[in-house]
């Protein structure tokens, strides 16, 4: 009798974990990017961590060591255009695999993203455009099908001057970790494959960048 008991409130507990709603907050702005998490009372910092504050005794305590500067953190370089092209072609019908399977039981609200696209050329900035926004476009009523959506606002812009690519968003999603397990389950191989190609696209360029600065690094050196 007492195995049962246990039995029922272990299942009643992990049923509470599967099916609590989780707030997830993305913003990323000037300052850098913020995630937050709120898991029903709970609300936590996922990123950055928050900073410990250093106690000023032990400062006083150990006047003769020395302070060891914090190496700066490495900036992130942005997507390239064929990591973005790449993605534009395989995500929307793994998402749509996925999304269906949850039956409009995620809510996505806010969803504000603002994508500044840009390459040297400005015909390659036309191509990414032109591209992107019909990715967009076809991938909106899908979302919009299998997800509630509210407070959109997602904006495009081509810049041909080739001052770089730049992002801002501002997206909150509310799902249950029984969603997150199904979307994991229904994505997973196909997501992990993509992920992993468009990586490998970053490496490549990453070479083929390093490779044309020692070309041209040896061009100065015979003139």
């Amino acid at each position: 009798m007492a195995g049962i008991v246990i039995l029922c409130v272990i299942l009643l507990l992990l049923g509470l974990i599967l099916f609590t709603p989780i707030l997830v907050r993305v913003i990323r702005e000037e300052e850098g990017l913020l995630v937050r998490l709120h898991v029903g009372p709970v609300k936590l910092q996922v990123y950055p961590p928050k900073e410990e504050a250093q106690q000023p005794l032990e400062e006083e305590e150990k006047p003769q060591e020395k302070k060891i500067k914090e190496k700066p953190a490495k900036q992130r370089k942005p997507l390239t255009k064929e990591q973005i092209l790449y993605l534009v072609e395989k995500l929307p019908p793994i998402l749509g695999r996925a999304l269906r399977r949850v039956s409009r039981r995620v809510r996505i609200g806010p969803l504000k993203v603002y994508v500044l696209l840009s390459e040297e050329d400005p015909a390659d900035t036309a191509l990414l455009y032109g591209k992107v926004e019909a990715a967009l476009m076809a991938a909106l009523p899908v979302l919009h099908r299998h997800l509630q959506i509210r407070d959109q606002d997602i904006r495009i812009y081509p810049d041909f001057q080739g001052s770089g690519m730049d992002y801002r968003l501002d997206v909150g999603i509310a799902i249950r970790l029984w969603d997150v397990l199904v979307i994991g389950l229904c994505a997973g191989a196909s997501g992990l494959k993509t992920l992993i190609g468009m990586k490998r696209l970053g490496a490549k360029d990453v070479s083929s960048g390093d490779e044309k600065k020692n070309t041209e690094a040896g061009k100065a050196d015979a003139a």
